[in-house]
């Protein structure tokens, strides 16, 4: 018996450890990286600098205006004393949102939940994470209406990526962020 457990357990570390392997950052930047590597990347990349800031002792901000694979957008980085551990991507509204609030009144006729009319960018985006990390750990709900997805990974989910819709007065309607809590 003890042995059936000991090989269980040992199966659940190895697998969770494989799973967050895969989420060491995003875009060729590791979590952990300094603002000078990053700001390198990136502008390697043809992102530009828009602004960069200390907003507590040890805690930095970078914005950037980004490509990010055919999606045009800003980025912004944060930074502890433990290096970058969120970045977080809007993208610009693309595609006709009245087609996407038809596809969700038409999606939630088939379903027992709300779906937000989610843009073009936000469909190829989750396409490409489920892909990717395989399905989402959740979904994320505003006032009973879905509205994004989460993947977790890491001991604690201490490292997530997160994807979802925002309606506002700004044309930055899709964002996707990756994050790792531990170096916050």
């Amino acid at each position: 018996m003890k042995k059936l457990l000991c090989a269980l357990l040992l199966t659940l570390i190895v697998a969770c450890g494989a799973r967050a392997e895969k989420l060491e950052g995003v875009w060729g930047m590791k979590f952990g990286s300094a603002v000078g590597a990053v700001h390198q990347l990136l502008t390697g990349r043809g992102a530009k600098l828009l602004c960069e800031y200390g907003y507590q002792p040890n805690y930095r901000e970078a914005l950037y205006s980004v490509n990010f694979f055919g999606r045009e957008g800003t980025l912004l980085l944060r930074f502890s004393k433990k290096g970058l551990f969120l970045a977080r991507f809007a993208f610009f509204r693309k595609g006709d949102l009245e087609r996407a609030q038809k596809v969700a009144a038409s999606r939630a006729q088939n379903s027992e939940k709300k779906y937000a009319a989610f843009t073009s960018h936000y469909n190829e985006l989750n396409s490409m994470l489920t892909r990717k990390y395989g399905p989402a750990s959740s979904e994320l709900e505003e006032n009973g209406v879905v509205s994004g997805a989460r993947w977790e990974a890491g001991v604690f989910d201490r490292r997530a990526i997160t994807l979802y819709e925002s309606r506002s007065l700004s044309v930055n309607d899709t964002v996707l962020s990756y994050e790792d809590l531990s170096r916050r």
